[in-house]
């Protein structure tokens, strides 16, 4: 979701010719017009695999550690790493160092191939020991760099980074890219605080790529430029659109992963778990009318996005990714315990979503049933990882206008269609602009009743577990922070309130901020909210002062225009989660903390 970025602003940066597509807007984006075996030959041997640019002498990308549970029953931390090898390393091992014991090697297993090139995963499994947290090294086939990565003691307070949106929007030009730091200023500070105090887990929040330039493929222009609803419902997904595609999604990760910012840095030295949102597949998935969800090249595109979300992302497969922890219908939702007393959930809203719903009954049935039967008894915090934020200003007045637009069939008159001028007001599928955006939040006026009964179960498992629930996601390329509470005057403190519930926003690391106006107009509409009788909820004053020490633009003290990552720290004395939102400083040098206390939850009798 770029909202709220409009695209007029890519077609004003980048000059667009539009194109005798038969709808509105641009058919083509500057960038790729093929990818096929010769993009790959640009960065690879087509004989052996062996790139022709890595940051290792031996070809191989990664690794990329990544967290995959602490099990409690074992008293281990759990996890995995991903290498893409060339195809004459048949039998990669990974040797593992923990403590002063010699190196130990570990076999690797194929998880896939494409073309000259491997994915190989190894499981890895650490002790953990009961005082002290240890760096764990490990070197691949025991030659070449030496990376760590930090496992908590037992008793350590566990720390955490989250972050989300690690790219561009294509509407974004050089030098407002270069005044903001680039694309590794506040990655450098993530990376610094590491430095200094290991993390021990960063979590993505979605859109840890942009494959949005998927549209500049010229094998897609003929099928932007079908008229009829139907007819592009139904035309095929033909064999050069799979090649390409496919080929598309390989090639985007290996240049984003590894060679665009500080993103393959990061997955050598901190376990990682990531969820996944739109950009990951292409703007505004899942968002779109049925006819466009539901056509052959929508569905087809999703097929190679997916996979590559899994080896890249969750180092699996579809065919492996129930054996590997990932579940819920069809998705790929998950639950890790980050020891005894936190557990984390990263829900999958993308893969089953649709314009009507977000996650399925199904899934959601197999989400709270885990919750409720795999979370340790002595769990006081559950953080719910969603790939927009779930509290958060409503959309109601330009929803409104959209939806108006849409259903008068305005965008037919001549002035919106092509060269007129307001053209800018249709995307590239001829559908009104920002419309798959609003879609997105889950404010949004077709989401209000799931939203509403999946916080309803969450509130239930509150009370009746004693487990504290917060919300983190990103999205919207600012930060903030609000929450729910329960509406009971009897309730004197958030701590014995099941419904108090934080949602902590965080967005972008590397995405430009909105346009201050526009975080105006959005804050404007933060105001006190009924979920229902019982529970109301509202946006957190977090920003009295903005990085600068003066007051933040326009009094926007609930959202701040600012690039930022988060922290995440558990203090096991007074039971809460620390919580520090670092935004960037106005020269790129560094950031600001803004914190947070999340209360663990005290016994209640609210019903």
């Amino acid at each position: 979701m770029d909202f709220p970025i409009s695209k007029d602003q890519l077609h004003k940066h980048f000059h667009f010719k539009h194109q005798n597509t038969g709808v509105g807007g641009p058919a083509l984006y500057p960038g790729l017009e093929t990818v096929d075996i010769k993009e790959y030959e640009k960065l690879f041997n087509p004989e052996t695999g062996i790139p022709l640019r890595c940051a290792r002498e031996d070809g191989i990308f990664g690794p990329c550690i990544m967290f995959k549970n602490i099990n409690l029953a074992e008293i281990k931390w759990e996890g995995s790493c991903l290498i893409v090898a060339p195809s004459t390393i048949e039998k990669p091992a990974l040797y593992i160092q923990d403590g002063n014991n010699p190196p130990e090697p570990l076999a690797g297993y194929l998880l896939d191939t494409f073309y000259k090139s491997s994915f190989w995963r190894f499981d890895i499994s650490i002790p953990l020991d009961y005082q002290n947290e240890k760096k764990v090294t490990y070197r691949i086939n025991n030659v070449g760099p030496q990376y760590n990565f930090t496992v908590p003691a037992q008793k350590s307070e566990i720390r955490w980074c989250f972050w989300s949106c690690n790219g561009w929007s294509l509407s974004v030009k050089e030098e407002e890219k270069q005044k903001l730091g680039g694309d590794n200023a506040v990655w450098n500070d993530l990376l610094d605080k590491h430095n200094r105090f290991p993390f021990h887990l960063m979590v993505g929040g979605g859109d840890q790529l942009y494959s949005d330039v998927l549209w500049s493929l010229r094998v897609l222009q003929p099928w932007l430029g079908i008229k009829s609803k139907t007819e592009r419902r139904d035309a095929p997904f033909t064999e050069e659109m799979t090649r390409q595609i496919d080929t598309f999604y390989f090639m985007h990760y290996i240049k984003m992963f590894f060679f665009h910012n500080r993103l393959g840095d990061a997955m050598t030295t901190i376990p990682y778990s990531f969820i996944v949102d739109d950009h990951d597949i292409f703007d505004g998935w899942g968002s779109y009318p049925d006819y466009l969800h539901e056509s052959k090249v929508f569905q087809g595109i999703k097929q190679f996005a997916f996979k590559y979300w899994l080896l890249f992302q969750a180092q699996t497969t579809q065919q492996l990714s129930r054996e590997h922890g990932y579940f819920g219908g069809s998705g790929f939702s998950w639950l890790k315990s980050l020891g005894p007393y936190t557990s984390i959930l990263g829900v999958d809203t993308r893969y089953e979503r649709n314009i009507q719903r977000i996650v399925t009954r199904e899934a959601y049935d197999e989400i709270f049933w885990r919750l409720n039967n795999q979370v340790s008894p002595h769990c006081r915090h559950l953080l719910v990882f969603l790939g927009v934020p779930i509290v958060y200003p409503r959309l109601n007045l330009i929803e409104a206008g959209f939806s108006m637009f849409k259903t008068t069939k305005l965008y037919k008159l001549p002035l919106f269609q092509k060269d007129g001028a307001f053209s800018n007001i249709l995307n590239q599928f001829g559908e009104p602009e920002l419309m798959d955006d609003l879609n997105d939040h889950w404010t949004a006026d077709v989401h209000m009743e799931e939203r509403k009964d999946f916080i309803i179960r969450l509130q239930e498992l509150a009370r009746t577990k004693n487990i504290r629930v917060t919300f983190v996601a990103g999205d919207v390329h600012c930060c903030g922070a609000g929450r729910l509470a329960s509406q009971n005057p009897e309730i004197k403190d958030v701590q014995h309130d099941p419904r108090y519930m934080v949602q902590i926003i965080s967005s972008a690391i590397v995405n430009i901020p909105p346009p201050n106006a526009v975080i105006r107009g959005v804050h404007y509409s933060a105001k006190l909210y009924n979920l229902n009788s019982s529970t109301n909820e509202k946006m957190f004053k977090l920003f009295k002062e903005d990085v600068n020490g003066k007051s933040p633009p326009n009094n926007n003290t609930k959202l701040l225009a600012r690039r930022n990552f988060s922290t995440f720290v558990e203090n096991h004395e007074s039971g809460a989660v620390m919580v520090n939102i670092h935004v960037q400083r106005e020269d790129a040098k560094g950031t600001v903390p803004y914190n947070i206390a999340i209360p663990k939850l005290l016994a209640s009798n609210v019903v």
